[in-house]
Parts: C-alpha cells; sequence; structure tokens
C-alpha cells in the first residue's frame, strides 16, 4: 500500500468504509492523509482501490454483463458476466444437468472490464437485501431495477468503452 496525494487519487477508485467493512483490506492499494481541521495533530485516512479504468488493464475483446431469466424461477435474476458472447454463456449455463428449465437472457450490457462491473453491481445488490445466495448470482429483483442498477454502475466505464 503506498500513501498518494489529493491529485494522485482522482486516478484511484475510492473505497468507502461499508465496502472495507465487507471486504476487508485486500483490495486497498493506496491511501491519503487529510488533516482534520479542528483536531490539531490528527488525520483523516481515506482508502483507494484500483481504478475503475485501467488503460492498461483493458481486455482486448469486450466484455457483456448479462441479465437472464428463468420461468421456473420467477422473480429472479441471474446477473453475471462474461468474456464470450452472452449466447455462448447462455448455452453453456444450460447444458448442466441441474438445469431444468432453460436461463434466458433479457440485457446485456457491454463494458471493458466486466469483472469489476459485475462486482460492483452484486455488491450494491447485495447491500439493498436482494441477493438470494452469498455464492450465487441470483437476485429477486425485477428485470428492469435491475437494469437500471447496470446501466447506472457502468456509467463510469463508457469513457474507454471498446467498440
Amino acid at each position: 500500500m503506498k500513501r498518494i496525494t489529493q491529485q494522485e487519487a482522482s486516478q484511484y477508485r475510492l473505497l468507502d468504509h461499508d465496502f472495507i467493512r465487507r471486504h476487508g483490506m485486500r483490495q486497498v492499494i493506496a491511501f491519503t492523509l487529510t488533516p482534520i481541521h479542528d483536531e490539531p495533530g490528527w488525520e483523516e485516512v481515506t482508502y483507494y482501490g484500483a481504478s475503475w479504468v485501467d488503460p492498461t488493464n483493458i481486455p482486448q475483446r469486450p466484455h457483456y454483463i448479462y441479465i437472464l431469466v428463468n420461468p421456473s424461477v420467477p422473480g429472479i435474476c441471474k446477473i453475471g458476466y462474461t468474456k464470450t458472447t452472452v449466447y455462448d454463456r447462455v448455452r453453456s449455463i444450460n447444458a448442466t444437468s441441474g438445469v431444468i428449465m432453460p436461463w434466458y437472457p433479457v440485457f446485456t450490457y457491454k463494458c471493458p472490464n466486466g469483472k469489476m462491473l459485475e462486482q460492483e453491481v452484486h455488491d450494491h445488490l447485495e447491500s439493498i437485501g436482494v441477493r438470494v445466495n452469498d455464492r450465487r448470482e441470483g437476485f429477486m429483483i425485477d428485470t428492469d431495477s435491475a437494469r437500471n442498477v447496470i446501466e447506472q454502475l457502468g456509467k463510469k466505464y463508457k469513457s474507454s468503452e471498446i467498440n
């Protein structure tokens, strides 16, 4: 972990206390110290993680965040990401023996780093209490609300989107 200046901090992702509480310090890579004006000698520590969009770490091919629905589990959306096409991913999911009725894609969002966006979407949905199982990608949310969350959180990726 390295100490950075306030100017350098704009190149990093601010990690709030709730994020650090849920994930620990493992994603912290930098910090700043800011004097507390009404308490001389004390400083506030602010933690930062890797940039949301690291130009040196953008995959050559786009990633996709997807929302899948399944008629056998009404009210549940499966939200994940893939480095291939969404249709290849859906075919792979549906090919497993435990899937009795197929999943269907209802929304796809192209972005340069699907893994980071997927984690942010999952964290947000978990924080509002709609995650069905901590170890699965199922969320008790309607597709329009899930789509809005993905689009809102995905805005920061648009500046470096891959065509």
